[in-house]
């Protein structure tokens, strides 16, 4: 898959890149109809919520987005383990024109589509269990990495209390993350994500989150 991206540096600038991508046609997995398809999406009112007490307690709102998101999933042997489920054995192949470009990858040099597929160790863009191995890595990582706690009525909003003092709240979107409180409990939540998903570009003050523009 490939398209055009603008993509925003730290700096505050952009620049037009293409972005190309192995896509997996995971409408076409034997299994695909009897899979978890689910991924975090915090609710509207949690959406509000988060904005609310940004405003009263005179919080910064900041955003940012998780690069290659369904890349860095549980891979399948983690997800057998995490959720008592059959170990899945997914393999794909190529198109005919892209086996010379595999084949200029070390260790592929003699690749033959005849007797050969390419294995997955977890899943990747395109398969429908993506969306579902991205959430359950994401959720290791705020729970046990950040000590974020989700709300009882809603498991995509996550709030960190210290001796009974509210400091954070985060609203989760897929891999998309929305959050306010103070800025160095900001700032340690962001270095515990970035250890395991890489450098993110956050958006302090002024940004559009799940469609809503936000100018603090």
């Amino acid at each position: 898959m490939i398209k055009w991206k603008n993509e925003l540096l730290p700096n505050g600038s952009t620049r037009r890149i293409i972005r190309a991508r192995l896509t997996i046609r995971g409408f076409k997995d034997r299994d695909a109809a009897d899979l978890e398809r689910y991924a975090g999406t915090s609710q509207r009112y949690s959406q509000r919520l988060l904005v609310s007490e940004a405003v009263c307690r005179g919080w910064p709102l900041v955003s940012t987005d998780i690069s290659k998101a369904f890349l860095q999933g549980v891979t399948y042997k983690e997800l057998a383990a995490l959720t008592g489920e059959p170990l899945r054995e997914v393999n794909f192949y190529l198109p005919n024109q892209s086996i010379q470009a595999l084949r200029q990858i070390p260790g592929f040099e003699n690749f033959d589509p005849a007797c050969e597929v390419l294995h997955c160790d977890k899943p990747g863009t395109g398969s429908v269990d993506a969306p579902r191995a991205f959430h359950l890595k994401l959720a290791q990582v705020t729970r046990s990495e950040c000590n974020l706690v989700p709300t009882k009525t809603d498991a995509e909003l996550l709030v960190l209390h210290r001796n009974g003092t509210l400091l954070a709240i985060m609203a989760i979107h897929v891999d998309d993350l929305k959050m306010t409180g103070d800025r160095s409990t900001i700032d340690i939540i962001v270095k515990a994500v970035e250890k395991t998903f890489g450098q993110l570009i956050l958006q302090w003050h002024k940004f559009t989150n799940c469609g809503v523009r936000h100018i603090q």
